[in-house]
């Protein structure tokens, strides 16, 4: 199989089919677009989890931006599926040529990045084996549920997107091809976008979405826009219509995908949310109020079809293809 996620077929045959064992008390479970899993609790408030994993330069020095990465959208996967992220533990595997002090930085960056959301660092587990060649780290969140509303993701609803679309790709592309980069674009361009994955984590964004009657959240990641925007009405059986130009980008994402030859809006995109709401005028306004950049980019429709408008043309959107990030990382543009 190729690197990166896998493909939403792969995912329904060799995942999802076989995804049988389940409890009662199990609200939502897997499926296509379903980042986190619901456990109603007798008595208490519903249970939230989530588990992402991080790969990477994971080495001295480059460590504390994957982590806090990988965390981040751990807890947005929480977030965006009605949870409020209380705590993650972290499950690391390191190679057997690896030195105790990558380990105290992994842990460092990920106590900082915890507290920095507001969340416990709540323990995990660590391994070193001869079976890997680079560390990896599996992230686990919990959380309790918001006050459950019986809200649905139907025809009718206004589609908001907040951020910009390749935010997050657009700052690892330009750490990562920075010597590349600088050939074409000045100093300022290439060190201003390597800040864009500054603020990853949709805690504020949520709140504020959840509070205006939102049916359904999706936090933009892998796959960029686009990828997003299939999960999304995928997973309820709705359809959708958007306008390509509404959909925000940044210039330094314009210039730095247009160089290396990459789609912007199939680029990995943290930070940025997609949230279907009765109001999305309304909840334009809200989140501007707190300085959240925000745009009404379409609506959900009856029929299955995922239609983008680019003025006078039109076009179907397709089942998503894997980021643009491992087409640069395999070589392969």
């Amino acid at each position: 199989m190729r690197t990166g996620k896998i493909s939403e077929n792969v995912l329904k045959r060799s995942v999802l089919k076989r995804c049988h064992a389940k409890m009662e008390n199990m609200v939502q479970g897997p499926g296509v677009g379903r980042d986190c899993a619901i456990f109603h609790i007798e008595g208490k408030k519903e249970l939230v989890t989530s588990v992402s994993i991080v790969v990477g330069q994971i080495e001295p020095g480059k460590t504390a931006g994957l982590v806090r990465q990988g965390i981040c959208h751990t807890a947005n996967n929480l977030l965006c599926g009605g949870g409020i992220p209380m705590a993650v533990s972290l499950s690391v595997t390191l190679p057997v040529q690896a030195e105790e002090s990558l380990l105290r930085e992994i842990m460092d960056s990920a106590d900082s990045s915890c507290a920095e959301i507001g969340i416990a660092l709540s323990g995990g587990h660590t391994t070193v084996t001869g079976a890997v060649s680079a560390p990896i780290i599996g992230i686990s969140a919990v959380g309790t549920a918001r006050e459950r509303q019986e809200r649905a993701l139907v025809p009718g609803l206004d589609l908001v997107m907040t951020g910009w679309a390749g935010m997050e790709g657009t700052a690892l592309l330009a750490r990562e091809e920075e010597e590349r980069l600088r050939q074409r674009f000045s100093l300022d361009l290439v060190a201003t976008a390597q800040t864009f994955d500054n603020n990853l984590y949709l805690g504020k964004e949520a709140q504020i979405v959840w509070e205006c009657q939102a049916a359904a959240l999706h936090d933009v990641s892998e796959g960029g826009i686009f990828g997003a925007l299939w999960e999304f009405c995928e997973s309820q059986q709705v359809g959708l219509e958007a306008e390509l130009k509404k959909i925000p980008l940044k210039q330094e994402t314009v210039e730095i995908c247009e160089l290396l030859g990459l789609n912007p809006y199939c680029l990995l995109s943290g930070g940025a949310l997609l949230a279907a709401v009765p109001d999305g005028q309304r909840l334009v306004t809200e989140l501007s109020k707190e300085g959240i950049p925000a745009v009404l980019i379409g609506r959900t429709t009856e029929k299955r079809e995922k239609v983008l408008r680019n003025g006078e043309e039109c076009r179907f959107l397709e089942k998503p293809a894997r980021d643009e990030i491992w087409n640069i990382r395999d070589g392969e543009k």
